[in-house]
């Protein structure tokens, strides 16, 4: 999601799940600590709990998981207050515009399989865009 000025990326490099966070250029990675398996269907997961106090931006931590087992985990010291960029994009299974991570190049793609099915799951504290909720109020006038 999102590019080179920020945002997060979850991939397969040296058969090892990878999570990259950009915050402004600096990149926090989590890798796994165990392959990821071949010729199966394989469950991958990333969660984030947050840890810092600040009620946007707080940093936390990042934690991997292949089929239920917890198999990575880092410290993400801050997170984007609101967004990242307008001009980017939200892809799965390539990054279609600038590279999250230095660790692979634009338009890069998933080749190692199918991706059945995605799940995005925002659990916590309700998150109001406020640019969003005062275009809704916008409209309404």
């Amino acid at each position: 999601m999102d590019g080179i000025s920020g945002g997060w990326s979850l991939y397969i490099k040296d058969r090892r799940l990878v999570f990259c966070y950009n915050y402004l250029h600096k990149r926090t990675y989590i890798r796994s600590t165990k392959e990821v398996p071949i010729g199966e269907k394989v469950k991958l997961r990333y969660e984030f709990e947050k840890t810092g106090q600040e009620k946007y931006g707080a940093g936390g931590i990042g934690q991997l998981y292949i089929n239920d087992e917890k198999v990575g985990e880092g410290q993400i010291p801050q997170t984007a207050r609101f967004r990242f960029t307008l001009d980017e994009s939200f892809d799965i299974g390539r990054d279609s515009a600038s590279p999250v991570s230095e660790e692979y190049k634009a338009g890069a793609q998933f080749t190692g399989g199918n991706i059945e099915r995605v799940v995005i799951d925002l659990v916590g504290e309700k998150h109001i865009d406020a640019g969003a909720e005062a275009r809704a109020h916008m409209k309404r006038q």
